[in-house]
């Protein structure tokens, strides 16, 4: 994959990055909130697989420490925490910060998501920090669902989008969607999510074990059934993602009563943030005929073995960039059905089905398309799209990507300094 921005270091350069300083670049990475999400679970990918030789990563959140930022703690990784209230700044966090920066100096300063970028782009400039780049995830979204605060901070950033050296994006939507806003169009680079697909990879043995989780089959049986390959009768589709009205479970529930008429051997899986039968706003969109057909699962540790026991990986959103659960899924080889928007079309290609948002019958027609398929047909469809992972989206090549652009900022100063010399 290229970058689409000129100045990507050549191997020439680079040694003369490594050469100017024994000790790596220094990046400082500020993020609204560490709390589970797309955007938070790619930083600490990227903070995991970056060349820790050449680059030296801290984190500073705007908020609390949150479930991923304990875990890039594990990965030995420093994280800061200025404990302001969500969608609020303060006088003392932001004082706070720019003492940081000050002593800190980080040659880049990489900031993600609205909140960081307007905030790090002013108080980075007042700390003196020279390359700001920021993180933008959001894409085509009704601009109707945002909180006052971030409709004001997306104009302000948009008016104050010269200020960064650049602009990354996760889709190809997000960058239309932003420069129709008014951000400047020549800041842009487009790098998609990484998927890690030695994580996410097929494993059939999840689904027997998660249907003797969910009590689907007895465990005498089902051994028995396993040897014969029959858990093929049971099927599990599945839809990942926290409770948020974007990600339109309402349209997933009244899908799947459509598709439900037609065939009882389905079950419904759903994990995330808040998708648990205590959420009783989730539990009335759940028909008390079906209800059994439904297992929330709440927030989950091993999303790899629950993703590659699906039959069927589903997004239901009417609003996304690129989405992570669409990847992970596609890199287990389970095809997925998505809604139309963000880059999902570009992610799935001919590998899954694309159907319109809040539509409900056309998800259900989809799901059962994929369903009347014969397994081996099925696996086909599966096998490609892991295959499209693997060569689009895998996270290493993803992680050079960042890498590259991070060079690609201080070698175009290096450049700059030696024609001037």
């Amino acid at each position: 994959m290229r970058l689409d921005f000129p100045g990507t270091p050549t191997l020439r350069n680079l040694t003369e990055l490594q050469s100017m300083s024994s000790s790596p670049i220094q990046i400082t990475h500020i993020i609204t909130t560490l709390d589970t999400g797309g955007t938070e679970g790619m930083l600490l990918k990227l903070l995991t697989h970056m060349d820790r030789d050449l680059f030296s990563n801290r984190v500073i959140c705007l908020t609390h420490l949150g479930s991923i930022g304990k875990k890039i703690v594990q990965q030995g990784i420093p994280v800061y925490c200025l404990n302001m209230e969500r969608g609020k700044v303060s006088i003392a966090g932001t004082m706070k910060l720019w003492k940081m920066l000050r002593f800190f100096k980080p040659a880049i300063l990489q900031t993600w998501l609205y909140h960081s970028d307007l905030l790090g782009a002013l108080v980075g400039a007042a700390a003196g920090i020279r390359n700001v780049c920021w993180n933008i995830r959001c894409s085509s979204q009704d601009f109707s669902e945002y909180t006052a605060s971030t409709k004001w901070v997306v104009r302000v950033c948009a008016l104050l989008s010269f200020l960064p050296g650049r602009i990354v994006t996760n889709s190809h939507d997000a960058k239309a969607f932003h420069l129709r806003h008014g951000y400047r169009s020549d800041k842009w680079v487009v790098i998609p999510n990484g998927c890690d697909t030695n994580t996410f990879r097929p494993d059939r043995n999840q689904k027997y074990n998660l249907l003797l989780d969910l009590q689907l089959m007895g465990e005498k049986q089902s051994q028995e059934e396993r040897i014969a390959g029959r858990t093929s009768e049971v099927y599990l589709i599945g839809l990942f993602a926290r409770f948020d009205p974007m990600k339109d479970h309402s349209t997933f529930f009244k899908a799947a009563e459509i598709l439900l008429e037609k065939r009882g051997n389905l079950h419904f899986i759903l994990a995330g943030s808040k998708i648990v039968p205590e959420n009783e706003e989730l539990s009335r969109k759940i028909s008390n005929r079906w209800r059994d057909h439904f297992h929330l699962l709440g927030e989950r540790d091993e999303m790899e073995e629950l993703t590659a026991a699906l039959d069927i990986a589903c997004l239901s959103s009417y609003g996304e960039g690129f989405p992570n659960v669409v990847c992970e899924a596609m890199a287990c080889g389970v095809p997925c059905v998505v809604t139309d928007v963000g880059d999902c079309a570009r992610i799935v290609g001919r590998t899954g089905r694309v159907v319109p948002a809040r539509r409900p019958e056309a998800l259900a027609r989809a799901w059962l398309e994929l369903l009347e398929m014969d397994d081996q047909e099925r696996s086909r469809l599966g096998a490609g799209a892991r295959r499209r992972i693997l060569e689009n989206f895998e996270l290493s090549e993803i992680v050079k990507e960042y890498e590259s652009l991070y060079l690609g900022m201080l070698g175009q100063r290096v450049d700059l300094r030696a024609s001037c010399a």
